[in-house]
């Protein structure tokens, strides 16, 4: 689905709007109303029927009146929906109503990037009682209580009874979410190995053509092969043109596990020689840079990497001259969403002969492996608001909704109607992805599937969307306990619970340092500097224009092996 082939990107504009700062409540122009609690009607009491305006994650305007899931919604909870028709994915449309303070009961916006505090001090929402969510959504509290720090995040400065917002589990971008991959008809080719044992993802529909193997190799054998991709003809074709690595240059997701052999993760904070610093002005990304440019010397590297963004670069590898190429499980195990996404669109076609490995990440000199998770702390992303014309009595049927379609997994019918009905399992019965029938909308319309529900997705509500090759990876590498606790690369200091100005600083200096580090990266790699040269007067630079800031306000949030205990 359409939804999930950019829910990483969602996930990260999302986090936009859970990672801020909250000034405190004082400072705020919308008061906080305490809630008499045994005023309001006992949990299932739905005897006096409500209107609401609601709205969810995927509201895109095109939901139609009386739909089928509004229609069971309305009788199982006696309320009548007021559907929205604002497409809340389009920023301008999202601006004009924040800007005219007309927004629904119950929103998520995907575009827009108002944060919690900003969206409460403008009067466009309220807070929600913490025992409010005890008596009406006993399942959300639970899981915020098992995914630490839920039960400290977003809360109101200053109150430990106030949330400013509701959050979301994503369970999907639980475990390693990037991974390297071969030509493994070129490892062949060449009498080269792989690092381990060896099996197919799929028995058909190019699956077949793909191989993992939860075995790495070292860095140096990464290199050797690389050379080997690029000046020992692979292809057979008896011409030199062949690359061991296409990079992109508008993101750095294709250094992912290269990064992760040095211990590093892009944007994060760790401590060196006993002090904080962020990976892009530390000694082991210097050494990381170092390790590029004599690739790019050496020819391995694609020179044309320079004018590619992501998508061109993925039609770059389907030319079939790029040895290596880094993915996520989905695109291991050829879900629908990742069709034409690099490496596997290499094998999409029935008649090609390629074959792909994809392996662990790989090991660097000192031990190190791994990739740097998705969410920097924990599992929980995104954000859920209720408006501030939301009438206590309101909000308590606003909770039981929430709590219902969202958390209890009873509640299928709102996003794939009835199996056998409205959607078909892809394969085997709940151990692979639901399919809705052609006759009723994926997402809204006549359906109004999604139309009401948050972007939260426990382990199970992680089946219906993804396909069980992909969840057969999860299971074996990917999301595996023992490979999460050694090959995760977290942050050592995060501010997920508000108590810095990082959120301003950033929105100060963010732009201005990401210029300094995206020049100094691409000068480094094609050799335009001399890396050992340049190196001071680059982190000189980075600190005077907000790096000192940035970390002096850094080093005041919690440790996060602290705060995920």
């Amino acid at each position: 689905m359409k939804k999930f082939a950019r829910v990483l990107s969602f996930a990260a504009m999302s986090s936009a709007l859970i990672f801020t700062t909250a000034c405190s409540s004082k400072e705020a122009g919308n008061a906080v109303q305490k809630v008499d609690i045994e005023s309001l009607p006992k949990a299932g009491d739905f005897s006096k029927e409500l209107e609401l305006n609601l709205s969810g994650s995927i509201t895109r305007g095109k939901v139609e009146d009386g739909n089928y899931v509004q229609k069971r919604l309305e009788k199982q909870f006696n309320i009548k929906i007021e559907n929205t028709k604002v497409d809340t994915w389009n920023t301008d449309q999202v601006n004009l109503m924040v800007a005219s303070g007309d927004v629904p009961d119950t929103f998520a916006f995907t575009a827009g990037g108002k944060s919690p505090q900003e969206l409460f001090d403008a009067g466009l929402t309220r807070t929600i009682p913490k025992e409010m969510l005890e008596k009406y959504a006993p399942r959300y509290m639970k899981m915020l209580a098992e995914n630490p720090p839920g039960l400290e995040m977003n809360l109101l400065s200053g109150a430990d009874n106030e949330y400013l917002q509701l959050v979301g589990l994503y369970s999907h971008v639980d475990g390693l979410t990037w991974t390297p991959t071969f030509r493994l008809d070129w490892l062949e080719k060449l009498g080269i190995d792989p690092p381990g044992e060896i099996k197919q993802v799929g028995p058909s529909g190019g699956r077949e053509k793909i191989y993992f193997t939860d075995a790495a190799y070292t860095i140096e054998e990464v290199e050797a092969i690389l050379k080997a991709f690029t000046f020992d003809d692979p292809d057979g074709n008896g011409k030199n043109d062949t690359y061991g690595i296409s990079p992109y240059h508008n993101a750095t997701n294709w250094s992912a596990s290269l990064m992760g052999s040095f211990g590093l993760a892009p944007g994060f904070n760790f401590l060196e020689d006993d002090k904080l610093v962020v990976t892009e002005v530390s000694k082991k990304y210097k050494e990381f840079l170092k390790l590029m440019a004599r690739w790019y010397e050496m020819g391995l590297v694609d020179p044309e990497f320079t004018t590619l963004d992501d998508k061109k670069s993925w039609e770059k590898y389907k030319q079939g001259k790029i040895g290596y190429y880094i993915a996520q499980s989905s695109y291991i195990a050829m879900d629908d969403w990742a069709k034409g996404r690099a490496p596997q669109n290499i094998v999409e076609n029935p008649n090609s002969t390629a074959k792909l490995l994809a392996t662990a990440p790989e090991i660097g000199k000192d031990g190190q492996q791994g990739v740097g998770a998705f969410i920097p702390v924990g599992n929980l992303a995104d954000a859920f608001y209720i408006s501030k014309k939301v009438t206590d009595e309101e909000l308590a049927r606003i909770l039981q909704i929430f709590d219902y379609i969202n958390f209890d997994n009873d509640a299928r019918w709102t996003l794939y109607g009835e199996v056998g009905e409205h959607s078909d399992w892809e394969g085997t019965p709940e151990k692979s992805a639901l399919k809705v029938r052609p006759e009723y909308a994926l997402e809204e319309g006549n359906s109004g599937f999604w139309a009401y529900n948050f972007r939260t997705y426990d382990k199970e509500r992680v089946q219906w969307f993804t396909s069980e090759y992909t969840m057969n990876l999860r299971k074996e590498f990917f999301a595996r306990e023992d490979v999460k606790d050694t090959m995760m690369i977290r942050p050592y200091k995060w501010d997920v619970l508000n108590k810095t100005n990082l959120k301003d600083i950033d929105k100060r200096y963010k732009g201005q340092l990401t210029t300094i580090v995206d020049e100094f990266r691409m000068k480094a790699i094609v050799g335009e500097i001399d890396i050992d040269k340049e190196w001071d007067g680059y982190v000189e630079n980075w600190m005077k224009n907000g790096g000192k800031e940035t970390l002096a306000e850094m080093e005041k949030a919690a440790v996060v092996s602290d705060i995920m205990k």
